[in-house]
């Protein structure tokens, strides 16, 4: 469940205001859907956009940090692989080197094909 961030009580915007009915400027209000997982009726929250945005930014900064260590550890299987293939290759005695050239040139031709079309 979203929580609302904006405090009347404590917020120096609000007194800013006069503590009376007019809306603080950094008052946004959202009506948040909950999920499909678990359904239930959209509610209003009310935020403070400084500290929403600071919340969301955590929040990205969070999910950035677990692609970048996704991404190492598919960076690493993959040299692994290419390892593995390099030393399978020499004991079967296949050139893997003449592949790797026909894929990439195979690859450099439906690039132009895709250019050209």
């Amino acid at each position: 469940m979203v929580q609302d961030t904006c405090q009347k009580e404590k917020c120096p915007y609000w007194k800013l205001t006069g503590n009376d009915d007019r809306p603080c400027p950094m008052y946004v209000g959202v009506t948040y859907q909950p999920p499909p997982t678990n359904p239930g009726q959209p509610h209003l929250v009310h935020d403070c956009a400084p500290v929403r945005s600071l919340l969301l930014l955590q929040e990205l900064s969070n999910r950035l940090v677990g692609v970048e260590r996704a991404q190492e550890e598919q960076r690493n299987e993959a040299a692994w692989v290419q390892v593995v293939a390099e030393v399978l290759g020499k004991n079967s005695g296949v050139n893997l080197e003449f592949f790797v050239a026909e894929r990439k040139r195979l690859s450099n031709i439906a690039e132009l094909k895709g250019i050209s079309s």
